[in-house]
């Protein structure tokens, strides 16, 4: 009973953190089972707690992508989720909580792909890219290649912003779409205009379309399943870069003297996916859910890329 009054009292103080999510929860199962003893009492509250401890395990930037995305859709008419799927096939990396989130700071050069901790340290890389040579690079939440829409944003630190990212990715989208006159075909078309090329890429967009992103049962599932391997094999480089990796060694960007003493964590570096070589292209009409029964993301997943070394 002791323990009740004490609950009881922390429902009646300060939040337990800024939101006051702890606090709301613990009293709706106080509310809940006013008759349950005490040990009974906090069994409901850490079962109710779960999902917030989860979300709070996300970094600060996981949802970033996630929701220029899905305010681009609204602004675009876009279908409900399909970009934040795309979003998540092209810079999708693991969260602490299992979950697979668009990380905004990704770049992609000389087909490997670099997490970076800040938008900062993005913009330095593709600077040291770019002094390296390498012109064609991917960035940002949807992967915007930078050489093939050189008039896509007006500054790099425009072209890492989430929400222009996003809404530039879905204009792109939308003219695709009028093209080819299909959503899946249009994501296809995002990936590669030349036919067949951007088939795999289509169907690995509408697994991840098909995955709740509300924490229902189904996401839980596929992230027991999948994680690990899905960890190994993140988002496919575009056409451009294909077969660029095995030729030329890339470094990550190196911090400036000035910068040493507060430079962030070095860049994860991985291989973005590069397709199947005996992989069969079925035909151009082929049902979109015919297409859902052939290859699926799990044996994408089943099939890891190992992870670059870092160099030197």
């Amino acid at each position: 009973m002791t323990l009740r009054i004490h609950l009881q009292a922390r429902c009646c103080g300060p939040p337990w953190n800024a939101a006051g999510e702890e606090r709301a929860i613990v009293c709706r199962a106080l509310s809940l089972a006013p008759s349950l003893a005490p040990s009974l009492a906090l069994i409901a509250a850490a079962i109710l707690l779960q999902p917030v401890q989860k979300a709070a395990a996300r970094s600060p930037e996981s949802s970033l992508c996630a929701t220029a995305a899905a305010r681009a859709e609204r602004a675009l008419r876009i279908p409900d989720g399909f970009l934040d799927a795309m979003s998540r096939v092209e810079s999708g990396r693991p969260e602490p909580d299992g979950s697979i989130s668009a990380w905004p700071w990704t770049v992609t050069a000389a087909g490997i792909g670099h997490y970076y901790p800040t938008r900062a340290d993005a913009v330095a890389a593709v600077g040291t890219f770019r002094q390296q040579g390498i012109l064609s690079i991917d960035v940002g939440c949807l992967q915007i290649n930078l050489q093939q829409h050189p008039d896509a944003f007006t500054s790099l630190d425009q072209a890492f912003d989430p929400g222009e990212n996003a809404l530039y990715a879905g204009h792109f989208l939308l003219r695709m779409h009028d093209r080819m006159g299909s959503w899946p075909r249009a994501a296809a078309a995002y990936h590669s205009q030349t036919p067949g090329i951007g088939t795999q890429y289509q169907w690995k967009v509408l697994e991840a379309w098909a995955v709740p992103q509300d924490g229902r049962d189904a996401q839980n599932a596929l992230r027991r399943n999948g994680q690990a391997a899905f960890a190994s094999a993140p988002p496919f480089a575009h056409p451009a870069m294909a077969g660029m990796a095995g030729r030329q060694t890339v470094l990550a960007a190196a911090p400036s003297p000035a910068d040493a003493g507060t430079a962030g964590a070095p860049a994860r570096i991985f291989h973005p996916f590069q397709g199947f070589r005996h992989f069969s292209e079925p035909s151009l009409h082929r049902p979109a859910a015919g297409g859902m029964r052939g290859r699926t993301l799990a044996s994408y997943r089943a099939n890891p890329v190992a992870l670059a070394a870092p160099a030197g």
